[in-house]
């Protein structure tokens, strides 16, 4: 009888791993879980699937208000077990030795992420991000009062727009920018590249309406007819569409710009089972659709985005030309020494 039993049991517990009912294989996340993420990601439409799959972990969200405070943040010892930086980013954190290296089998839905967005977390061989929102810096025109500005991000310090630009107020923006017109590697300029560049800003000050820093200052003045050309992300874009004004969104022949969000585990953390659901939650099938359909940014699983049927989401995204992020500038990963050296010349150039 003993021998009976001690069958029946060896039968149900392969029978349980052979079917993924195992207990370790399917148990779900607990604990608690503290994330270090931007205003409105902390929104459950953004973590759904991991909160749906996961109802016993305690989440918690500390709220940066940039790159540079995230890091800091971290820098001085935050706990958060995970983070969401921006590319340009990235190896800061892996250079403080501040991230866990992943091991992407833990995620489930590693598979349906680009090659091209994963290779951007990836330092030394490693993989260290799991990347999650992404779009594009371009300009958004008046197709009405500046129809040929789209040619060129050039557009933003030409005189014909005098009184009608409005560039984005961040050092960084402007030093790339005029990289990319000139065809300079962002991350090898000269100190004589950096003066040509400071003096480029300085000239197009009296051109410029007003730096801005929130998105609906931007399309507030686009709306209204005071500003024509802007430096600005397709959340503008689409915010302009969507009152019928008629404006357009550039493939400049310097190509446009891109950012893409990535979220890493904190070295360290206490809760590496809840860290990893939360990375795996973010490539799931709504987490990845709710970034689309409300913040109008793209998502890192390509099964949604080869789902999405929405005219104006296409179009927005430009998700019909499958070559235009090969024309893409995605931002690169940039030393501390360059930032600084960035945000020294736009205190600069806003002094003059």
């Amino acid at each position: 009888m003993k021998a009976g039993w001690a069958r029946l049991a060896a039968f149900v517990a392969v029978f349980a791993m052979l079917t993924g009912t195992f207990s370790l294989v399917s148990a779900q996340a607990t604990g608690s879980l503290t994330v270090l993420d931007w205003a409105g990601f902390d929104a459950e439409e953004f973590w759904i699937d991991f909160k749906r799959d996961n109802p016993d972990v305690d989440v918690t969200f500390e709220i940066g208000t940039s790159d540079a405070d995230i890091f800091a943040k971290m820098m001085a010892g935050d706990q958060a077990d995970v983070f969401h930086p921006y590319t340009g980013w990235l190896q800061y954190y892996v250079d403080e030795g501040l991230v866990e290296e992943l091991d992407t089998s833990r995620l489930k839905n590693w598979d349906k992420v680009p090659e091209r967005f994963k290779k951007l977390g990836e330092f030394n061989g490693k993989q260290y991000f799991v990347p999650y929102d992404w779009g594009y810096t371009s300009i958004v025109y008046r197709t009405d009062l500046a129809p040929e500005a789209g040619e060129s991000l050039a557009s933003l310090m030409n005189p014909e727009y005098a009184g009608h630009i409005s560039m984005i107020d961040d050092g960084a923006s402007a030093v790339s920018t005029s990289a990319a017109i000139h065809g300079w590697d962002v991350t090898q300029l000269t100190p004589e590249q950096m003066d040509q560049i400071k003096q480029e800003w300085v000239d197009q000050r009296e051109l410029n309406l007003f730096y801005w820093s929130g998105e609906p200052e931007l399309v507030e003045a686009m709306a209204s007819g005071d500003v024509w050309v802007g430096l600005g992300w397709q959340g503008a874009y689409a915010l302009l569409r969507a009152q019928d004004i008629p404006v357009a969104y550039a493939d400049p022949k310097e190509g446009r710009a891109s950012w893409v969000g990535q979220y890493g585990i904190r070295k360290g953390t206490q809760n590496l089972d809840a860290a990893y659901a939360f990375l795996d939650g973010k490539l799931a099938e709504e987490t990845s659709r709710n970034v689309v359909e409300i913040f109008y940014y793209g998502a890192s699983n390509q099964d949604v985005l080869d789902s999405i049927t929405d005219p104006e989401l296409i179009e927005i995204l430009s998700l019909d030309d499958p070559t235009v992020l090969d024309r893409t500038r995605f931002s690169e990963n940039t030393s501390q020494e360059q930032r600084d050296a960035s945000a020294e010349l736009w205190v600069d150039v806003k002094a003059s």
